[in-house]
């Protein structure tokens, strides 16, 4: 990876945005503008307000981004839901309206906002809904489920990821092919660089990158070095060793000129010429200028908590590692610091961890704690 990623809630969809989304990293964070930010301070997680005041203070040892009103942190060996005033509660799987993949005895089933199976657990794998489907692994094939349960798509991928715009990314002996809504494949050759969005699917071919549309035609012909998802419009592409962007229809609206270009949202894309990094506004020009090694940009997710939506600050990382929270304005509200928001670790929680986990918290509420289902 080109840049530090914050894992999401859900692992299993973490590791497949790492693998789906390689060159232009999503920070899956609140989908509210409002929503509490986490920071670390000292090795212990909290939650800040948009203006940098703590509204739950450092103390757990890992926590997650807020969606619709809560959080996510590890206690007392447990992932339970956190609110703004850092009340804790039993861990909520899915959110109002939505269905969230949940293991029980080794098989994969969706659960609705209560916890409960609306789709029995008996596939060997499941990544979230999106577009109205949900992959699943039956043996070692993947295939798609509606929200029902229904089998829409048989499982016949090596593997298979999100449908976006009507189409989706699977795998098969032969490589990558895009698939339509009935399984069909809509295009092959390609590898698929980023996420679909706005109707347009960045794609490479050839050692050269261009855009397909969902029918599996070249809708931006394949010039470019690289080339980024559209936000607001507009795509980040490289040609001849500098960035600039392109409209829907390949038009340069902004000329190569950038050593490095990310997504624009709320009229605002982080850039890099020369020596100066900070975000451009659509005309090119520096907005405000701050300094960083990596910033992913005004971006959260989306409804369904996957793609791309609009967001008050962006998240940066300096070139020592240090980390913090920029709003529009072009004003730090976090940071930069020491301690930067991490995953959980890829082979579980020590015994150790899970003591630490517990430190410092009041009787009371690990009484509380213990009291909520583990899951």
């Amino acid at each position: 990876m080109k840049s530090p990623l914050f894992v999401p809630q859900n692992f299993r969809l973490a590791i497949c945005l790492l693998l789906v989304c390689a060159t232009s990293p999503i920070i899956c964070v609140a989908e509210d503008k409002d929503e509490p930010l986490v920071v670390v301070q000292n090795g212990k997680y909290g939650f800040i307000d948009h203006h940098g005041n703590f509204l739950v203070k450092p103390q757990f040892i890992w926590a997650d981004d807020f969606r619709q009103g809560l959080g996510i942190v590890y206690v007392c060996g447990q992932y339970v839901s956190i609110d703004s005033a850092g009340n804790l509660l039993p861990r909520r799987i899915a959110v109002s309206g939505h269905l969230e993949p949940e293991r029980r005895d080794n098989k994969v089933g969706f659960v609705d906002a209560e916890g409960q199976f609306k789709i029995s657990p008996v596939f060997d794998d499941a990544l979230p809904f999106s577009d109205g489907l949900a992959a699943v692994k039956v043996g070692e094939k993947w295939g798609f489920v509606d929200a029902t349960g229904n089998q829409v798509i048989p499982p016949k991928f090596d593997a298979a990821y999100y449908f976006r715009d009507g189409v989706a990314v699977a795998e098969l002996d032969s490589g990558e092919v895009l698939i339509d809504k009935t399984g069909k494949t809509v295009a092959s050759g390609y590898k698929i660089v980023d996420l679909v969005t706005a109707g347009r699917i960045p794609a490479s071919r050839d050692d050269k990158e261009g855009y397909l549309d969902p029918h599996g035609e070249i809708a931006i012909p394949f010039l470019y070095e690289s080339v980024r998802s559209f936000s607001w419009g507009l795509a980040a592409a490289k040609q001849n060793g500098k960035w600039g962007y392109l409209d829907r229809d390949g038009r340069a609206i902004i000329p190569f000129a950038f050593d490095d270009a990310g997504p624009f949202a709320g009229g605002l894309a982080p850039a890099k010429l020369g020596s100066k990094t900070g975000f451009i506004d659509k005309s090119g020009k520096f907005s405000f200028l701050l300094p960083y090694r990596y910033a992913p940009g005004f971006l959260t997710s989306d409804k369904d908590g996957l793609f791309l939506a609009e967001s008050d600050v962006s998240r940066f990382w300096t070139d020592d590692n240090k980390f913090g929270y920029v709003n529009k304005f072009g004003k730090v509200v976090w940071g930069p610091m020491e301690g930067s928001p991490d995953h959980p670790p890829l082979l579980g929680w020590t015994d150790e961890a899970n003591s630490k986990s517990c430190e410092g918290i009041p009787e009371t509420v690990r009484q509380k704690i213990s009291t909520f289902t583990k899951n």
